[in-house]
């Protein structure tokens, strides 16, 4: 088993479960600048791509080679254009043989391989195989097409899907290829990757965790089509946590303690969704700490999600963080300027228009602690603009998205604001989360329950359960207690203010 490695220590080591740290300098040079522009190598690269689907699996394909254009042959060299770096350096380590093949195969002659980074980059052209549409290149081949278009909207019973008992369908716009790769979430999707390439061995189990919208349910999804892909008789059951905590409170009702086990430890592949839902549920923790422990002792791989890390989840036993840590935990963060740029560029294509730069840097500025809300941006701006027959400029996103833009600046995240308050209060999250009462704990709690409350969009049930699964009436008590305090105090009101003022920056 593998020590666990955090992501800081792993990022520029996309090579998962290889000894190297770095691909060969001699196997693929980097081009830095791209080639001039010559003939048309369409049809060339077409040939390669058909030759590369002899050499390597078909997900392998979809994976690496979708987006990735042949840009110019010389006499010695072919340079091929990527989409980002750490695609070059991934195909540079484990790609190159297969690449020289195929581009040997086609031109007749042995060629040296370089790689230029284009971050826009859309293949121009799908491989020429039976049946494969080779107009559209933002669309995959008709094979993978089929796979889609025969997933039923919801998980139906067959060895080839998930399991009839998952409760989430798989998106079928879930894939490794249409995930927009950047800094804040590389080492996350080469993780993902590197668990569907080899399930329950290196990395298991996986532990991905990162606040909402950033992008998890797409990469477990995605893994959990490659899974299907390369062994379609794959067993994958995928629930939320809260679907198994139901499970397992109507089979301690009904007496079906064995059947409940039976389901969820006969599986090649266990992925559960918001994995936090465990906390303060002492009986059901002691049931997953079993069920785990089976799958574990099989080699079956097992696939978690939450919003925090293992040891921020309160109440948690102890015993499943460590657990939970056995294999590889990571986290998404939130995208940088530059993953929100190549987002919006990437979706308003998808949707048929794409946006100009200009307006696209207006939205990556206003924009930037969701994907979620730079997809629906990309989504309403279009329309509108559809519909009105106006020109997509920056005046036009500015009327249109006034609210979303006045609503991201204050649009933070509740780990943000409690950050501020435990370091006035010098105290930790941690403790907030506990069933302490003292007065060191309850009023910090209850500050950060108020400006959450005044802050995000968050629900009363939601604040309750991210202090240590507390119910709504608890919140609103702290929420009136401030109120009346800050009513009272001037002291308290100034500090409030101070906290609103800190948080809007």
């Amino acid at each position: 088993m593998e020590p666990h490695r955090s992501p800081e220590e792993t990022v520029d080591a996309p090579e998962l479960g290889r000894a190297e740290r770095a691909p060969p300098q001699s196997a693929a040079p980097v081009s830095s600048a791209a080639p001039a522009a010559g003939e048309d190598l369409s049809d060339r690269w077409a040939e390669v791509q058909t030759a590369l689907q002899g050499l390597i699996q078909r997900e392998q394909f979809e994976t690496w080679f979708r987006r990735a254009n042949l840009r110019n042959v010389s006499e010695r060299q072919a340079c091929l254009a990527v989409q980002n770096a750490f695609t070059r350096d991934w195909l540079a380590k484990h790609y190159i043989g297969s690449i020289e093949r195929a581009v040997a195969g086609v031109f007749g002659r042995e060629l040296e391989i370089v790689f230029v980074v284009d971050a826009e980059l859309v293949g121009e052209r799908r491989p020429r195989t039976s049946g494969a549409d080779t107009g559209d290149p933002a669309r995959p081949s008709n094979a993978v097409q089929h796979a889609v278009q025969t997933e039923p909207p919801a998980p139906a019973r067959g060895e080839s899907r998930l399991m009839w008992a998952s409760d989430v369908p798989l998106n079928p716009q879930y894939r490794f290829d249409s995930f927009v790769v950047g800094p804040c979430n590389r080492f996350a999707h080469a993780a993902s990757l590197g668990v569907s390439e080899n399930p329950g061995k290196n990395y298991n189990p996986y532990f991905l965790h990162g606040s909402n919208g950033l992008g998890k349910t797409h990469l477990l999804q995605s893994l959990c089509y490659s899974l299907l892909e390369r062994a379609p008789h794959t067993r994958i059951l995928y629930l939320s946590c809260e679907t198994f905590v139901n499970h397992f409170i109507s089979a301690l009702t009904d007496g079906n303690l064995d059947t409940f086990r039976n389901k969820y430890r006969n599986v090649d592949v266990l992925v559960v969704d918001d994995i936090h839902v465990l906390a303060n549920k002492e009986r059901t923790q002691e049931e997953f700490f079993h069920t785990f422990n089976t799958l574990y002792n099989a080699g079956k791989q097992i696939v978690l999600s939450s919003d925090t890390s293992p040891k921020e989840i309160p109440t948690l036993q102890e015993r499943l963080v460590s657990r939970f840590k056995w294999g590889l935990v990571t986290e998404i963060e939130r995208p940088c300027y530059e993953t929100r740029m190549a987002i919006l560029k990437r979706k308003s294509r998808e949707r048929g228009r794409e946006l100009p730069d200009d307006v696209a840097r207006l939205l990556a500025e206003h924009i930037d602690t969701n994907i979620r809300e730079l997809e629906g941006a990309v989504t309403r701006l279009q329309g509108y603009a559809a519909l009105s027959g106006q020109a997509l400029t920056p005046e036009l996103a500015t009327r249109v998205l006034r609210d979303v833009f006045s609503q991201s600046r204050g649009l933070l995240t509740m780990e943000e604001i409690l950050r501020v308050v435990t370091a006035h209060f010098n105290t930790k999250l941690s403790e907030l989360q506990t069933k302490r009462r003292s007065n060191a704990v309850v009023f910090p709690r209850q500050i950060g329950m108020y400006l959450i409350r005044k802050s995000t969009r968050h629900s009363l049930e939601e604040i309750g359960g991210f202090f240590g699964g507390r119910d709504h009436s608890t919140v609103l008590y702290a929420i009136e207690r401030i109120e009346a305090q800050m009513a009272a105090d001037p002291r308290t009101k100034e500090l409030v203010a101070g906290f609103l003022n800190q948080l809007r920056r």
